[in-house]
């Protein structure tokens, strides 16, 4: 790829770039001196040897990224070269056009969207009862939202005969009968203890009044809660005992009692195996330290 003396004519006049149209400007912007361009193309070097009079291949890249010109185009000849760099410069010079022409239309259009507020003004608020009203209303109806409907939904659960596990939600205050515990008990969250003991205590009150003598075909009403209470219970203590068993692990681990630490990881493993959905979190923690112990004891 060479650029000579006529080329190089070519692309300054072309107008593909605006701010390079002399050598001066060549040379500022391949940071040379002037008088670089003007040795280019001497038919002979300093010492005197013939030289071809064309540019350097080491600043030709460089002027074709600054012209965004084509490596392949100057393989053309003089006259080609010439009709090549003047149709790139005027498609780029229409399409420069378009885009002023957008630019202007769009400033155009936003010079219409724009708001006269010197004569703009409000008029008074004259109904502030009625905003207020509104509030009221809205205020009322939040609170209904919160407050009332978990417990008119709970007090529908007891029309259910078939009580199915709520692992998302505690049934807090599920019988009226039962007892309604609404304060927080880090001990029994969902109170299914204090429920529990009252519907059993219920339950025993209610088969020493009945009379044996006579049959009875309807199963107890809190049957089905009392056995749903008990299952809570007991998975409650399994992930107790669980939780309870990686603590311990993981103090023997850290006591260097690595054997000890290994039997704790495994009965917290095996007592997982227990839940109706295994905590994926708990099974993590057991699978990380249970690798640690085992790197350990290698």
């Amino acid at each position: 790829m060479k650029i000579d003396r006529n080329k190089l004519n070519t692309l300054l006049r072309s107008g593909l770039n605006p701010e390079i149209k002399t050598r001066k400007q060549l040379a500022t912007h391949l940071s040379l001196d002037p008088t670089s361009l003007t040795r280019w193309f001497a038919s002979r070097d300093r010492l005197g040897n013939p030289r071809y009079p064309v540019v350097p291949d080491r600043h030709v890249t460089k002027i074709l990224q600054l012209f965004k010109l084509d490596p392949q185009s100057l393989s053309l000849n003089d006259e080609e070269f010439r009709h090549y760099c003047f149709e790139n410069s005027l498609t780029k010079s229409n399409h420069q056009s378009d885009l002023e022409q957008k630019e202007k239309l769009r400033q155009e259009y936003a010079l219409q969207r724009k708001l006269n507020i010197t004569d703009y003004s409000t008029d008074q608020n004259k109904r502030p009862v009625l905003i207020i009203f509104t509030l009221v209303i809205l205020f009322v109806a939040a609170w209904y939202v919160i407050t009332l409907l978990p417990f008119n939904d709970s007090n529908s659960i007891t029309t259910e005969n078939n009580i199915t596990a709520n692992d998302s939600q505690c049934w807090t205050g599920y019988s009226p009968s039962l007892g309604v515990f609404e304060e927080e008990d880090k001990a029994d969250p969902c109170h299914y203890g204090k429920l529990f003991h009252n519907a059993l205590m219920q339950l025993k009150a209610e088969n020493n009044s009945l009379n044996s003598s006579l049959p009875i075909t309807e199963p107890s009403q809190n049957q089905a809660y009392i056995t749903f209470l008990s299952e809570q219970l007991e998975y409650r203590r399994i992930r107790d005992n669980i939780t309870l068993n990686i603590e311990l692990g993981k103090s023997e681990m850290y006591r260097s009692n690595y054997q000890t630490a290994q039997s704790y990881f495994r009965n917290a493993s095996e007592m997982l195996t227990a839940l109706p959905e295994p905590s994926p979190q708990m099974s993590t923690e057991i699978s990380i330290y249970t690798a640690k112990i085992a790197d350990k004891l290698r």
